[in-house]
């Protein structure tokens, strides 16, 4: 990311966190979604990225909850909680292969019993952001920042649920790095459920 997009992405976080009623000091909680379509160096490399300039331009980024979302499709959404410099370090991101393979570890044991069939199915599965955001309202209500590192690789599904799930507050929350761009929840909901 070059230096207008880390300034952009900074901007956007302080801009977000000073929304009347979200952050009012203390520990502060965030989620970092990453989406698992993209290949794993450039994963690596965004998030230490953004974890870096957050760290650089903030006293408050000194002491984070950050809620690592691993997005693999709609039936594998891992979530962790992780120190931010096992981000930065890409150590977050070790078992990629595994949840990325289609002949992983749990496909062979599953394929011993016969169960092949049902594996087959949750890696064909779709990635939409209407299971995603779902999750995020269920689970993480808490967090202040929930920044979405994804290549656009997703499905919306059905806008009208997705548009229930970003409100009323999700929306104001999201921030997407898609593609070196970076887009507000607001601006999504806007392109994508044509709001």
């Amino acid at each position: 990311m070059n230096v207008a997009g880390q300034m952009q992405f900074k901007n956007a976080v302080e801009r977000i966190l000073h929304v009347p009623g979200n952050y009012t000091g203390g520990i502060l909680e965030m989620a970092l979604v990453c989406d698992y379509h993209m290949p794993q160096e450039q994963l690596c490399q965004i998030s230490a990225e953004l974890i870096d300039c957050l760290k650089r331009n903030g006293e408050v980024f000194r002491n984070v909850r950050l809620n690592l979302v691993k997005w693999v499709d709609d039936s594998r959404i891992i979530k962790e909680i992780v120190p931010m410099t096992y981000v930065r370090m890409g150590r977050v991101f070790e078992d990629y292969a595994l949840l990325c393979s289609n002949s992983g570890v749990v496909k062979g044991a599953l394929d011993m019993v016969g169960l092949s069939e049902v594996v087959e199915e949750i890696v064909k599965s779709p990635k939409t952001m209407q299971e995603l955001t779902r999750q995020l309202k269920l689970f993480y209500a808490r967090s202040k920042v929930i920044i979405v590192i994804t290549d656009g690789s997703y499905e919306v599904g059905d806008k009208g649920k997705t548009r229930e799930n970003l409100h009323p507050f999700l929306y104001r929350k999201l921030l997407f790095c898609q593609n070196e761009k970076v887009i507000t929840g607001m601006e999504w909901m806007r392109n994508e459920c044509n709001i």
